[in-house]
């Protein structure tokens, strides 16, 4: 398997852009994150949440720390995705923008969003977003993701009202959202559990495919 080009949005740290060129003999990355790594927080949140964002964002950046290293590898800021880059010498980019104007980003042969819609208010329009970036298929990859077999396989949103997150999603959920924004052969690839060491339990993720 091998890509021409592939957008990956809600880059973060480019795990996953590196998976892609590593991995999956993509020719190009280009990662995609609304992070600034300048302490603003870096997702959507309520407003009576902003204060402690901002707090844990400052808490959590070690720019001042690692400075001298960072400058010694001709890095301006913390942004781990240019710091990978740079490290591995990997034919990826970064660009600085939101998923919902992904209108000057087209044609790429496959874009990906990882662990990123159920941050967002307006999962609608972020994966329209997506479908007009892509040329061939989108992979969607969400967290907390549930069955809605008891309720016949509606399309289910659980609002989750927390800071940092919005929804929680039935599979049926993601597959109609996909389909409904013009995605065709929209299919479930995975169901797979991550650990989270700190708190001793897995959540589970659900992998989507659609093809344009």
């Amino acid at each position: 398997m091998s890509f021409q080009n592939v957008l990956d949005v809600g880059c973060s740290d480019g795990f996953f852009s590196k998976y892609f060129i590593e991995n999956l003999n993509a020719s190009k990355v280009t990662g995609l994150d609304i992070n600034k790594y300048d302490g603003s927080i870096a997702f959507e949140v309520l407003k009576n949440y902003e204060e402690d964002f901002k707090l844990k964002y400052n808490n959590h950046n070690d720019f001042e720390i690692l400075k001298e290293s960072y400058e010694n590898l001709g890095l301006v800021d913390a942004n781990k995705f240019l710091l990978i880059k740079k490290i591995y010498d990997l034919n990826i980019d970064f660009v600085e923008g939101s998923i919902y104007e992904l209108e000057k980003y087209k044609n790429y042969d496959v874009t990906f969003c990882g662990s990123l819609l159920e941050h967002l208010r307006d999962p609608v329009t972020a994966v329209e977003q997506l479908y007009i970036s892509t040329n061939n298929f989108c992979i969607i990859d969400v967290s907390n993701t549930f069955s809605s077999k008891l309720f016949r396989n509606k399309p289910l949103l659980e609002y989750t009202n927390s800071g940092g997150n919005f929804f929680k999603y039935s599979k049926e959920a993601i597959l109609t959202i996909m389909k409904n924004v013009g995605f065709k052969n929209v299919s479930v690839l995975k169901d797979y559990k991550i650990k989270i060491e700190k708190y001793g339990y897995k959540i589970p993720h659900g992998v989507f495919i659609g093809y344009k």
